[in-house]
């Protein structure tokens, strides 16, 4: 029997100690730059709002499947099965972020 445990959790700890994947009957990414600038005005607000004001970016829905260990951190193995365009652009502008910052 399937088990649903919703979970209230901030980006940060959404990501920590979880490897996502993509179902195959999963549609492609196909946000236009119109969702896209919508999430980052979001985020821009959330910002302006300050350090301690939430901002409820609607659900993403996963699936846990197995654990993982790489190296010596073990992951939990979650399919996306709603949300997988905002998650995907989210990691996507993290990582862009993480690559500017560095080239610093």
């Amino acid at each position: 029997m399937l088990s649903i445990q919703p979970q209230y959790l901030p980006l940060v700890k959404l990501l920590n100690g979880r490897l996502f994947q993509i179902p195959e009957y999963q549609r492609a990414y196909s946000w236009t730059a119109r969702e896209r600038r919508d999430l980052f005005t979001d985020i821009r607000k959330v910002h302006a709002k300050g350090n301690d004001e939430g901002h409820f970016m609607a659900a993403v829905v996963c699936l846990r499947r197995d654990r993982k260990t790489l190296g010596t951190d073990e992951f939990h193995v979650v399919d996306i099965v709603d949300g997988q365009q905002r998650l995907t652009t989210l990691i996507i502008l993290l990582r862009a972020i993480t690559l500017a910052l560095a080239g610093r």
